[in-house]
């Protein structure tokens, strides 16, 4: 069990710095296995989320992926190059930028799915199976409760999705 009890100086240990060292680690492991596939973890996930909704408009995609819409454009842009997702303007809204996979982007995903399989598997054995479900179940309420408050005090707040 990790320790919550005061530091020398009277803190808690800061939870920003704790979850982005993890977060780190934990990308080094996925990173690792899904470069096999010429992919970062990043635009695995967008390829995910993509293929999850057929057409998805960048905003609410950003949104879904807890990522500001600058970070999420840096990130599409090769994926767009190397011709996995195609991006449009919305037929709708014109000044709405939408994204779809391609051909290219589904075979991708299939190349790239037993290489995140394998770093699902290596870290959830590390971490222990039986506490899996409640990390993750203790991550979402933690990233919707952050995201609720920011939406409150007028720093955004966004839907929530895995990959």
């Amino acid at each position: 069990m990790i320790s919550t009890a005061p530091s020398a100086s009277g803190d808690l240990p800061c939870a920003c710095t704790t979850l982005r060292k993890a977060s780190r680690a934990v990308a080094r492991l996925y990173e690792r296995h899904l470069a096999e596939a010429g992919l970062t973890a990043t635009q695995f996930a967008i390829l995910r989320a993509i293929e999850r909704r057929g057409t998805y408009n960048l905003r609410p995609l950003a949104d879904e992926l807890v990522m500001d819409r600058t970070s999420l454009y840096r990130a599409i842009a090769p994926l767009e190059r190397d011709g996995l997702v195609a991006i449009e303007a919305d037929a709708v809204d014109g000044r709405a930028r939408q994204a779809s996979l391609t051909e290219a982007g589904r075979k991708r995903i299939v190349l790239a799915l037993p290489h995140w399989r394998v770093a699902q598997s290596t870290f959830i054995e590390g971490f222990g199976a039986g506490d899996y479900a409640g990390f993750i179940a203790e991550l979402r309420h933690t990233v919707a409760l952050i995201e609720t408050a920011g939406a409150r005090s007028g720093d955004g707040g966004a839907g929530v999705s895995d990959d």
